[in-house]
């Protein structure tokens, strides 16, 4: 469809008949990102804390799993702690 576009160094819009579309570039994305997980953590931990003080303990617990699962990302890595002095 037909529409208007505006680039700027952080962000491109765009403009049409189904809405308008901002897509962040650089160190305004990695912000905005930052920003969006800060917010979805706050909301977890408001949810938590709601489901404990109702008694909804299931709930609860369900969020917090969510929340796990968001935090293991990646590949497994091991920590292997080597006294300095020693070597082993």
């Amino acid at each position: 469809g037909s529409g208007v576009s505006m680039k700027t160094e952080f962000a491109t819009l765009t403009a049409t008949a189904e809405g308008v579309d901002i897509d962040l570039e650089g160190d305004l994305k990695e912000h905005h990102d930052r920003f969006q997980d800060g917010l979805m953590w706050a909301k977890r931990m408001k949810d938590i804390g709601t489901n404990f003080a109702t008694g909804d303990i299931d709930e609860a617990f369900k969020t917090i799993r969510e929340g796990i699962d968001d935090l293991i990302v990646g590949n497994t890595i091991y920590l292997y702690l080597i006294d300095e002095l020693t070597g082993k």
